[in-house]
């Protein structure tokens, strides 16, 4: 069985060679994450030559995300690169100077923080595994901590201050120069870190807009304000990203499960993409296998309907960057062929409702109603395979495009297999093609009946017709 979600494998280290990236995509990888908190732009052109090199010589058209680093704080190199540990109730000095860091010191690269920072305000480092606590600053900049907690961090790890603002935009200086070397790339997605409202997005979109207007924008979630204003950001982005990391720092570890919930399910009526990302799989770092902990968060995440699932340190810096894809797919597969996934149709807010929605509800049903027969989606913008996925019907969906973003893109749609195809001038000729794609890819046969949308022009926006079709009649 196909599976529905999508897979995103972050590169990194581990898996930036053209070796591991063709081992990725043959394993079933729809998109890959470049991460501009640590990679370059020197090793970004290297990595997106990689992907593209190694799909064309299998026949697929990944998507591409690149993630702005965005106004992350982080720690400097740590002493001879080394993991230090810090145990609970050691005083530990937070540092302007750019000293290598250790047990006892560490350095952030913010100045001006000992400025902002109140004493008994908490400092979290590494996704929170280390909790300081303000004890003394001083003049000179430096920040006297209590560890309340013992915990391990290595080098550039992120630092997080609940409820404390910064002042800090959300498009950094830095990510300014890495949005205007990657608007010429070829890629299909752009996260925004720290997104703390719709303006943060509307500032991208200006900027992207003037030279591209087929990015999508991803927000990721990562602060209780973004959260509360969710239903404003999902209006002015192409998706979101439940980033848990961060999320969990910023809120309570305890709180995330039921808003990861809650921004599932309003990204999907909303008709907007949605990724859940972070420790999915975080024990296959240096394992073979996952915990049963995790096996079980990867599944309920499909189960609550996200489109795509990611990886992270697993691909990136990790041992098993294949077998951690693999591992994610195995209970994909498992969880979609299970009873608890039925024909779930969202309840989508959408402000008009056009005759391509229309269509594609009327597709969805039809499709079901004749035994889940296959829905074939005709759409040079994406919007209506878009639409149709959120539905969520059970049959397999696959969209054609005459263009090659929109087939990358819809990559990360949930059910969506998506084929390039150059359309024929007339309906008749445009369904045959199709027909053929299919037959030669071996996903259909003669005579299986087909729920086919499409316009009766190939035009974008012109979707008003559904067919119900039998293969080669």
């Amino acid at each position: 069985m196909k599976k529905k979600v999508k897979i995103i494998a972050t590169i990194g280290p581990s898996s930036a060679t053209p070796e591991v990236i063709h081992k990725l995509l043959t394993e079933g990888t729809n998109i890959f994450r470049i991460n501009f908190s640590h990679e370059t732009q020197k090793s970004a052109s290297a990595v997106i030559l990689h992907i593209r090199q190694q799909a064309g010589k299998i026949g697929l058209e990944p998507a591409i995300l690149v993630d702005l680093q965005g106004p992350k704080i982080r720690t400097g190199p740590t002493r001879e690169n080394k993991t230090f540990t810090i145990q609970e109730g050691t005083l530990v000095r937070i540092t302007p100077e750019e000293i290598e860091s250790d047990d006892k010191a560490i350095f952030i690269r913010y100045p001006g923080l000992s400025a902002k920072i109140k004493k008994n305000s908490h400092i979290l480092i590494n996704d929170g595994a280390i909790r300081l606590r303000v004890e003394q600053i001083e003049k000179s900049g430096s920040i006297y901590c209590t560890a309340l907690s013992t915990g391990a961090y290595s080098s550039f790890k992120g630092a997080n201050f609940p409820g404390l603002d910064l002042g800090i935009p959300s498009l950094t200086a830095k990510d300014l120069n890495d949005l205007n070397f990657i608007l010429d790339k070829d890629i299909q997605y752009i996260a925004l870190s720290f997104v703390r409202g719709p303006e943060d997005l509307q500032d991208l979109r200006e900027i992207t807009i003037k030279k591209r207007n087929d990015l999508k924008i991803i927000a990721k979630i990562e602060k209780p304000e973004a959260a509360e204003k969710i239903s404003d950001i999902l209006q002015v982005c192409d998706g979101i990203m439940v980033a848990r990391g961060d999320l969990g720092v910023e809120t309570t570890p305890y709180s995330v499960p039921v808003i990861q919930k809650e921004l599932i399910d309003k990204a999907n009526s909303a008709g907007k993409l949605v990724i859940v990302a972070t420790q999915m799989l975080e024990s296959m770092i240096r394992s073979r296998i996952p915990t049963r902990a995790e096996s079980t968060d990867v599944a309920n995440a499909i189960i609550d309907g996200t489109d795509a699932i990611m990886l992270s340190g697993e691909t990136a810096v990790g041992l098993y960057p294949v077998e951690s894809v693999q591992t994610m797919i195995q209970i994909a597969t498992i969880t979609e062929n299970s009873h608890y996934i039925h024909e779930k149709n969202a309840d989508l807010i959408i402000k008009d409702c056009y005759p391509p929605h229309a269509i594609c509800e009327a597709a969805a049903h039809a499709s079901f109603d004749m035994g889940k027969i296959p829905i074939c989606v005709f759409t040079v913008s994406g919007d209506t395979a878009l639409y149709l996925s959120k539905i969520k019907p059970q049959a397999p969906i696959y969209a054609f495009s005459p263009e090659m973003q929109t087939v990358r893109m819809l990559s990360m749609a949930w059910n969506v297999t998506p084929f390039f195809l150059r359309f024929a001038t007339d309906i008749p000729g445009l369904l045959r093609d199709a027909e053929g794609v299919l037959l030669n890819a071996g996903l259909v046969k003669k005579n299986d009946l087909l729920a086919l949308v499409s316009g009766t022009t190939p035009v974008k926006g012109a979707t008003n017709s559904l067919q119900i079709k039998r293969v080669g009649a």
